[in-house]
């Protein structure tokens, strides 16, 4: 049983690139590919030292990982995250495109600023980053699995957020177009839609600028709002790195052009 489990869940030999994947959701997979046994890039726009604590957990952990930091809404850069994997690790077999931004902003105040960045960085990064790992597997002559993080937004738009669900709908169907080009050259594309995640760029952007009141106040709606979920509970980094662990590996071969939605049971409400 062990040997079976090990075949379909088992990432021996792979190599990873997580894009986002310093902290929060990314981080959650990046350790959970890593535990599995792949060798991961992580790139992200922080320093190397501020991923200093992630990059350390999945070592001491056995882990094999190495980091690039990179602006990725620049994509002239892209090109460069894909070598610099095949350069490090010697091949390529995963992508995760999880870095993202969301900021809370009415439609009567939604500005082209904030529009292009949340566009640049949540899907057209997306779509180029991915364009060049397919033509480097296409060069070395093997399948691979694409894995982009979406959210529940694609699915149940928040309000305030229209820049961020705009972008997030278009990963969903992104997934799917290359889905449907992407598998005659062995590679799957499937997205993952998270619900709510306990992570640090949230509770950044739920205390910004708010007076202690407003804050304590946010912080009793959010604890009665989990209480109403299925699960009952926030999701975690893990939880979303538990999902792009079955995609990553050999269980999920025959899915492609798939949302797995991990959201604690928030669609049924």
């Amino acid at each position: 049983m062990n040997n079976i489990i090990q075949d379909l869940f088992g990432l021996q030999n792979k190599t990873a690139i997580v894009t986002g994947g310093a902290m929060g959701i990314g981080k959650g997979i990046a350790g959970r590919l890593a535990l599995a046994g792949a060798s991961v890039l992580i790139a992200d726009i922080v320093s190397e030292q501020e991923a200093a604590p992630t990059l350390d957990g999945i070592r001491q952990q056995g882990g094999k990982v190495a980091y690039i930091q990179a602006d990725l809404s620049n994509t002239a850069l892209l090109p460069g995250i894909v070598k610099a994997a095949v350069d490090t690790f010697g091949d390529l077999d995963i992508l995760v495109n999880n870095a993202g931004i969301f900021k809370y902003m009415p439609i009567t105040e939604l500005n082209e600023d904030l529009w292009d960045k949340t566009l640049n960085l949540n899907l057209k990064a997306v779509a180029f980053l991915s364009k060049a790992f397919i033509n480097t597997l296409i060069e070395k002559k093997h399948g691979g699995k694409i894995i982009n993080i979406s959210s529940i937004d694609s699915l149940k738009p928040t309000g305030n957020l229209a820049q961020y669900d705009a972008s997030k709908g278009g990963v969903r169907m992104l997934t799917r177009s290359f889905a449907k080009e992407a598998g005659k050259y062995g590679i799957t594309v499937n997205d993952i839609a998270p619900g709510g995640v306990n992570t640090p760029g949230v509770q950044k952007i739920a205390g910004d600028n708010l007076p202690k009141e407003q804050l304590e106040a946010m912080q009793a709606q959010t604890a009665q709002f989990i209480q109403t979920l299925p699960l009952q509970r926030i999701g975690e980094p893990d939880d979303i790195g538990n999902a792009a662990l079955f995609l990553a590996g050999k269980a999920s071969d025959y899915i492609t052009g798939s949302t797995i939605v991990v959201d604690g049971g928030l669609l049924l409400m």
